[in-house]
């Protein structure tokens, strides 16, 4: 039997230190807000997604998202900047502060086969399903990773009740089932196959090739990599059931990462950027009810930030070969095939 460690850097938190040490809330004073509009001014004539970092010149914001960019990758792993008044702008210039922001920490990644940069989080009236994505419904979505380094949502307007934000720490889901259930590390570390939901290279089955792990020590780190939605339906098409011990170590992951001690829970403000390292951290949300007005409804934009800091084990490549794993989800310009609009709509037009 191998013999696991425990892990106990910064990334093994819990809620009560989040609750208690909130230096991970960066907030922007008027001289940030002035550096914002003043880069905003630059780009308004621009396409959202044509903006580059040297487009959207920054000072002393860029400094402080230097420290930002270090307590994602080498901190707890998760940061909010707080304070921008997202209600004054225009969804459009919203998108734009928010895109030019994210140039700073990395390189955005396509989110869905559509190539879409910018993705809208909004309840667009359909049931969580296999062929819809959760973050179009208003259902609670379960614990789970994204295929990114960097997983950002800027919050533009917020629900009339529920939709909380949830994160818990993978390393402290790890250390947990270490002192609890050391036997239901072993199919965690040997991983899953994964139902890519349509989202698979052309040529390529629908499944993942290989299994990913959900936990991997690779170059010194803990990495977690972790989408039940995607492995139940692998185990369906494969027409082979998980085994006890495997539905075991998914069901204690998923008890721990909902559970009291270890998940922080927040209300997201509008003008909120949460930004998560995705190696460290699993999310999810509570189920919420809208308004009926259509520019009241909640609505986040979410961006896939690529940084390539993170050393991750081959076995994490998912749609793409091993070193290529953080390049999202293909895009049909990738193989010869008409591009499509690389973001959801017109952000005037969206509402979450």
């Amino acid at each position: 039997m191998t013999a696991y460690r425990p892990v106990t850097d910064a990334t093994a938190w819990n809620a009560q230190k989040l609750n208690d040490d909130q230096s991970w809330i960066y907030r922007f004073g008027p001289d940030a807000i002035a550096e914002l509009n003043a880069a905003l001014d630059e780009v308004r004539h621009m396409p959202i997604t044509d903006i580059r970092k040297q487009d959207f010149p920054l000072h002393q914001v860029a400094r402080d998202l230097e420290k930002v960019a270090k307590q994602i990758e080498d901190g707890i792993g998760v940061a909010v900047l707080r304070g921008l008044p997202v209600l004054d702008y225009s969804k459009d210039d919203a998108s734009r502060i928010y895109w030019g922001i994210g140039q700073y920490i990395g390189t955005p990644v396509t989110q869905n086969s559509r190539a879409h940069l910018l993705g809208h989080v909004k309840d667009e009236g359909v049931k969580y399903g296999h062929k819809t994505r959760g973050y179009n419904t208003n259902a609670k979505l379960n614990f789970h990773t994204d295929n990114t380094d960097v997983v950002g949502l800027l919050c533009l307007r917020v629900s009339r009740t529920g939709g909380a934000s949830r994160i818990t720490s993978t390393t402290s889901i790890y250390n947990e089932i270490l002192k609890r259930r050391p036997e239901l590390l072993a199919p965690l570390f040997e991983g899953f196959y994964y139902d890519l939901k349509g989202e698979h290279l052309p040529g390529r089955t629908p499944l993942s090739d290989h299994k990913i792990p959900v936990f991997s020590f690779y170059e010194g780190k803990l990495s977690c990599r972790y989408l039940r939605n995607a492995i139940e339906p692998a185990f369906a098409k494969i027409g082979e059931p998980a085994t006890p011990t495997q539905i075991e170590a998914m069901d204690l992951f998923d008890e721990l990462a909902g559970s009291r001690e270890l998940c922080f829970e927040m209300e997201m403000e509008p003008g909120d950027m949460q930004l998560l390292n995705n190696h460290v951290i699993v999310h999810s949300r509570t189920a919420f009810e809208d308004y009926e007005d259509e520019d009241r409804k909640r609505h986040l934009l979410r961006l896939w930030l690529r940084t390539d800091h993170r050393p991750l084990a081959p076995e994490f490549a998912e749609r793409f070969g091993p070193g290529t794993a953080r390049m999202g989800v293909p895009a049909p310009e990738a193989f010869g095939l008409p591009p499509r609009d690389r973001s959801e709509g017109s952000a005037t037009e969206m509402s979450h």
